[in-house]
């Protein structure tokens, strides 16, 4: 589909490749949409006949139901589609599918449900190519634009997203590294976060070692604290005072999820070991 009519506001990076700048940043390249932004003014009239959601967290399709009633075809990974069209599946994970109530959810995983038409994984578009960039989520994807933007969501915090994210949320750690080192190898001119200003790709490298820097910071501080034994409670309390996390109910379980991936992680290393004693998980540093 090709059309000179494109979203309000929308910034032109390169070729046919624009990026709508917001809370969660949106691509458009001649009516495939990268995301969406919360904005429906934002896509008023404009001709869209495919969305691709990076991920299944409720910010990234705010308004792909909007989209796909005028006529878009929605795409997301099959490990992700369950959260884009029923987005309690994400919530409930978060609390080990007991019922948080609405007070302890972060307000960026309560969304509204959009059908899912087809899998990324069967992705097909000479607009963009799909690049598995997993960690954040399990189905986590990345779009590479025919004119060379790298669409990453939320594989890549920048720097500056750390300041206000200190301890992004994440299920697999491991992953996160290997994805962020696959970005290191795509050959593209610009790089647009799911959330922070596009950013030529020669100055992102600095941003891809400062989040792998942080990753390792974050398994170092668990093995330094866990050489005195910590309940799963005990490890998530000294992560988030460690980096400097807000106490509100919706920070806590972002930590939970978090902090358990990097336990994870660590255990399956062999360097840390959990048991179980007076009815509480324990963990603890390998000597």
């Amino acid at each position: 589909m090709e059309s000179h009519i494109r979203p309000t506001s929308a910034r032109h990076l390169t070729g046919d490749t624009y990026v709508v700048p917001s809370l969660t940043n949106s691509g458009f390249i001649d009516g495939l949409v990268i995301d969406t932004c919360e904005d429906e003014a934002a896509f008023l009239d404009v001709p869209v006949d495919r969305l691709a959601i990076t991920h299944g967290h409720a910010d990234h399709f705010a308004i792909g139901h909007v989209l796909r009633a005028a006529g878009a075809r929605v795409f997301a990974a099959r490990d992700d589609a369950s959260m884009v069209e029923n987005p309690d599946i994400n919530i409930r994970g978060m609390f080990s599918w007991a019922n948080p109530g609405d007070f302890l959810v972060t307000k960026l995983f309560q969304g509204v449900p959009c059908r899912v038409d087809d899998y990324i994984e069967n992705w097909d578009d000479p607009r963009a190519s799909a690049i598995a960039l997993p960690g954040h989520t399990m189905g986590h994807y990345g779009f590479l634009s025919r004119d060379g933007v790298l669409f990453t969501g939320d594989a890549l915090y920048l720097r500056p997203l750390w300041e206000r994210h200190p301890l992004p949320y994440s299920i697999d750690p491991g992953m996160v590294v290997s994805s962020l080192e696959k970005i290191r190898e795509v050959d593209c001119t610009w790089i647009v976060p799911g959330h922070g200003a596009p950013t030529p790709r020669d100055q992102a490298e600095a941003d891809i070692d400062h989040h792998i820097a942080q990753i390792r910071e974050i398994e170092e501080l668990l093995l330094d604290r866990l050489k005195i034994e910590q309940t799963t409670e005990g490890a998530i309390a000294l992560t988030s005072a460690a980096r400097g996390l807000t106490e509100n109910p919706a920070a806590y379980w972002l930590a939970v999820a978090t902090v358990k991936g990097f336990l994870g992680e660590l255990l399956n290393r062999g360097d840390i070991e959990f048991f179980v004693r007076d009815h509480a998980g324990w963990w603890r540093t390998v000597r």
